[in-house]
């Protein structure tokens, strides 16, 4: 039709056992290239036997991106928000069916597209193009990160000198991961700290974090002769001189130098202060031995909440991984000390409480009568303002030494 000569054009194909072969070698082939021309050339002088197909598919094409679109901004939002995406149900009109449909739902109020959409597609099952499945939304949220952590690599490439910052906690499925952060300073000469993914189950031992650390470098070759420093808490395993990750680090990489984590580093000197003093165990057990009383009753609850003076705290929880975290507790008990006290005695003498109450009252007001008591909460109140007020500005990651050690 196009004018081609070759035995493929011409006679047409029989050996189809090597089909895949030929049609690729005949579509790099220059005469299928002068075709192609001729074919386009024609299309747009004469037109083609198949304008309304080819209008019909844009118009599918620009009806399915606009889809995509709606369903990525609710992706963008919800991720941006760290809030989960599923429900127990994968179905629309459902109460169960979780904050990415809802959020579908609730756009498709004031969007008829979207509306109409999801009347025609919103519940077909599985077999069906509808792209708001869970299916799709897996897929988009991999493209993204994948978009992502290839934008984040070509900065630390053009950087070329970063730093390393892992460390490992369990979720709420009880899986270790291991969080990859990279930090860097930008073209603009901003620094900035990247999360780079969760590496689950490594496991603890130093070998393993090794093996984990290089080969996610390796991955995106990045080179480890690059890195200028390494920050990780000061468990034996990460800090040993001898065998922990850092010194198996600077062997790869001498000018990778280790800094213990400012944060975690406070956080021990907190656990040591407190643990090798008697009156410094027994203050917080009390603390905690407070809010468990009132927290365990709702009406205990109200007669305290009713006793706070505007402005004032009511107890906390003083339980936490940082000991700063503390300072709320301490803080809440400094404040309103006096109420606290009589509200134990209004319970202590109240005969419609359970004698059980009434004992944990009096015994928790003759703990908070003691002048030890007394010495403590105004002691550690000072100390753990100092301790959250540092904690605080170590885990920025803007944080300068120079500059946030002249305002501590």
């Amino acid at each position: 039709m196009f004018g081609g000569s070759t035995k493929l054009a011409t006679e047409g194909l029989m050996d189809w056992r090597n089909v895949i072969k030929i049609v690729k070698q005949h579509e790099v082939s220059k005469e299928h290239t002068n075709c192609q021309i001729v074919f386009l050339r024609r299309s747009n002088n004469v037109g083609r036997i198949d304008s309304d197909l080819c209008i019909q598919i844009n118009n599918e094409i620009d009806y399915w991106k606009n889809v995509l679109k709606r369903v990525i901004a609710v992706i963008k939002k919800l991720g941006s928000r760290g809030l989960p995406f599923r429900g127990s149900v994968e179905k629309f009109g459902s109460q169960n069916n979780g904050n990415f449909m809802m959020c579908l739902e609730l756009i498709s109020e004031f969007d008829p597209f979207l509306s109409n959409h999801i009347v025609q597609h919103g519940n077909p099952g599985s077999g069906h193009t509808s792209y708001l499945s869970s299916t799709t939304c897996d897929e988009i949220i991999t493209l993204m990160t994948t978009q992502v952590t290839n934008v984040i690599i070509k900065e630390i490439k053009s950087a070329k000198y970063f730093s390393i910052v892992i460390d490992s906690t369990p979720d709420i499925s009880h899986t270790d991961q291991l969080a990859y952060v990279i930090r860097y300073v930008r073209d603009d000469g901003f620094p900035v700290e990247r999360f780079m993914c969760f590496l689950p189950n490594i496991g603890h031992k130093s070998e393993t974090l090794e093996t984990a650390v290089l080969s996610f470098l390796t991955k995106h070759d990045i080179d480890i002769n690059n890195c200028r420093g390494q920050s990780y808490d000061n468990a034996a395993n990460m800090s040993g001189i001898y065998s922990g990750l850092q010194a198996r680090i600077i062997k790869k990489n001498p000018y990778a130098y280790y800094v213990p984590c400012a944060a975690h580093s406070l956080n021990l000197v907190g656990t040591c202060v407190a643990e090798c003093v008697k009156e410094g165990l027994s203050f917080f057990n009390t603390i905690k031995h407070l809010y468990s009383f009132f927290s365990a009753s709702t009406r205990r609850w109200d007669i305290l909440k009713s006793s706070l003076t505007l402005g004032k705290k009511v107890v906390k929880r003083a339980d936490g991984t940082r000991w700063s975290a503390r300072h709320e507790a301490c803080d809440s008990l400094y404040q309103n000390y006096d109420g606290v006290i009589r509200n134990l005695s209004l319970l202590e003498e109240d005969n419609f409480e359970k004698a059980k109450t009434r004992c944990e009252a009096a015994g928790l007001r003759h703990q908070l009568d003691r002048f030890e008591t007394v010495f403590m909460t105004v002691f550690w109140n000072a100390i753990l303002e100092s301790f959250n007020n540092t904690s605080k500005e170590l885990q920025k990651n803007k944080y300068r030494f120079g500059k946030s050690c002249q305002t501590l």
